[in-house]
């Protein structure tokens, strides 16, 4: 990891740590706008093909909000969680004592589990201002090394009508291009939202 990297790190941390806070245990924490548009992004992600039995890391867990998704629509598979922010991975262990849920990166050098079928990530590049899309490639292939099955996550769209200057917003097309280089069973999905996309990678 760079240090650009990591001073985008620490700004995550503090920024979440103040969410936290200021509104504490909610979507508003989060910075999701509302609860039911993090609940959809849950679904299409999900929707990668995760099913019983599977065993998942959630990349930038949070609460493991996915987790209590999971336990309602998708019962049966095996979660773990890792996020930067300690206020976050403290409440999301209180809430789930069973799953393995652990303040990590996914570029940490000794990650203590896996393997997994599928990873998964959700509202983790929004905020990152260096070098963001390259954060977002970096990502992505560490997820893609680690799984089975496939990887499923989202972002900001640059095809937004509307944008806010604070915000990454990638390019659907420059991410489908990166993820071609470590996969051709790729799946964009551009419908569930006008400012954001779920990718799909298989192995």
């Amino acid at each position: 990891m760079t240090r650009e990297m990591r001073s985008d790190d620490e700004r995550t941390i503090a920024l979440y740590q103040s969410l936290l806070v200021k509104h504490g245990e909610t979507y508003r924490a989060l910075d999701w706008g509302s609860r039911e548009s993090q609940q959809k992004r849950f679904e299409v992600l999900a929707n990668i093909g995760v099913t019983a039995g599977d065993r998942i890391l959630d990349v930038g867990c949070g609460f493991a909000d996915f987790n209590a998704w999971l336990i309602e629509h998708r019962p049966g598979v095996e979660y773990s969680g890792i996020d930067l922010t300690p206020g976050m991975v403290e409440r999301a262990q209180a809430r789930f004592p069973n799953a393995l849920i652990l303040n990590k990166t996914i570029f940490d050098e000794e990650l203590p589990i896996g393997p997994f079928d599928y990873l998964f990530a959700s509202g983790i590049f929004v905020f990152r201002q260096e070098s963001p899309e390259d954060y977002l490639f970096s990502t992505i292939k560490m997820m893609y090394g680690l799984c089975i099955k496939g990887i499923s996550f989202n972002s900001l769209s640059s095809w937004a009508n509307e944008k806010s200057p604070s915000e990454f917003y990638a390019d659907p097309a420059n991410v489908i291009s990166f993820c071609k280089t470590l996969s051709q069973k790729i799946v964009l999905r551009h419908d569930y939202h006008s400012a954001d996309f779920t990718i799909y990678m298989y192995k």
